[in-house]
């Protein structure tokens, strides 16, 4: 081939993309325009800012799920922590360390400056000493939407100290969220259907005399008035660890009872020592003879014998929902402060095997989780 052909050939190769080119630039242009609007769409998008304020230390038995919880109900409604998202935690430890009522407000105002400079436009509560402390004094405001998550006490008794609600069903105000109901029949009935002989027995619920331990009260004393005739009950409080020791060791030479909820989760053992539900719940496995109710599935999954136990991590879900809902143009003051939405039948088999606890099969196959 001469250099005439080359040239030729080079030329007709060329007029051939060309003729490509010019019958796909409508494509091209469409794509450069739709990457274009996404990306000065991106561009635009304003980063919302969620600070979360947990009454717990960090990684806590109750805590952990439920800030889990409400993380995938953000990303349910269309927010994602590093994308359109930003969040930021504190984790106000007042369970174990900052127990008085000054250390908590102390904590309160650490969470105060700090959302002064990061300035969120919803701030997701956990738990009752967070609510009160953090959320209760920013009720009415018109500039910060307040979520919450875990409350125990009354929302009614939390209105009348102040007023944050005209009712569960519509607030009306800046703040909503979900409250920590704890299905105390239901996990009674569990009970009975997994234990041969507690019926006829008597179930002790244990509570201490913390702000949380009075909300349980509370609740043990409202949600028990459905309770079925053939189940018997009894609360008892304890001030300390020496009065739980003492009490868990009375109760395993008591024959009547059968089982215990033991849900004294905050117990001073001396002036520098509080102990939290990790160490309690550890001594009295090591201790009990009597099969324990959970509060939630984390601690059967710790240990206790199990129940119908709140899902903590569905209670933060649905509180995240509503965080969402938020960012996304609703007001809080339309969304109804529910009931945590769900329970889980739950059982721990090390447990049951030390207990020589033999749960029904068609129990056991029903459960929502099984720990080994």
């Amino acid at each position: 081939m001469n250099i005439e052909d080359m040239t030729l050939g080079s030329h007709v190769q060329t007029s051939k993309e060309r003729r490509m080119i010019i019958r796909n630039i409508p494509i091209l242009f469409l794509f450069c325009l739709t990457f274009s609007l996404f990306t000065t769409s991106t561009a635009a998008q304003e980063v919302k800012r969620v600070y979360i304020a947990a009454s717990y230390e960090k990684n806590h038995i109750c805590g952990g799920p439920q800030e889990e919880g409400v993380i995938k109900g953000l990303n349910k409604t269309g927010w994602f922590e590093g994308m359109n998202l930003e969040v930021k935690r504190y984790y106000m430890d007042t369970k174990r360390k900052n127990t008085t009522p000054e250390a908590m407000k102390k904590e309160a105002n650490i969470v105060f400056r700090q959302i002064k400079e990061f300035k969120p436009e919803v701030l997701v509560v956990l738990d009752d000493n967070a609510f009160r402390e953090v959320a209760l004094p920013l009720a009415g405001g018109k500039d910060l939407s307040v979520v919450f998550s875990g409350m125990n006490g009354q929302p009614e008794s939390y209105n009348a100290k102040k007023r944050f609600m005209d009712k569960r069903e519509r607030p009306g105000g800046n703040i909503t969220g979900v409250y920590e109901k704890l299905y105390v029949v239901r996990s009674m009935i569990v009970m009975q259907s997994a234990i041969t002989g507690l019926k006829g027995k008597k179930i002790v619920g244990i509570t201490d005399y913390s702000p949380t331990g009075n909300a349980l009260t509370a609740q043990f004393k409202i949600e028990l008035k459905s309770k079925p005739r053939n189940i018997d009950w009894e609360l008892k409080r304890v001030k300390d660890w020496q009065e739980y020791t003492s009490l868990i060791k009375k109760l395993n030479d008591d024959e009547e009872i059968g089982a215990i909820y033991p849900v004294a989760l905050s117990l001073k053992v001396s002036d520098t020592v509080t102990y939290t539900a990790p160490q309690i719940f550890k001594w009295t496995m090591e201790n009990s003879r009597k099969p324990e109710m959970a509060l939630n599935y984390f601690f059967a999954k710790i240990g206790l014998f199990g129940g119908a136990a709140v899902d903590f991590k569905a209670m933060g879900f649905l509180a995240g929902k509503k965080a969402g809902q938020i960012l996304n143009g609703e007001k809080p003051g339309n969304l109804s402060i529910e009931d945590a939405p769900d329970y889980a039948i739950v059982f721990n088999l090390k447990r049951a095997k030390e207990l020589g606890i033999d749960i029904p099969h068609p129990l056991l196959t029903a459960a929502d989780h099984v720990y080994k």
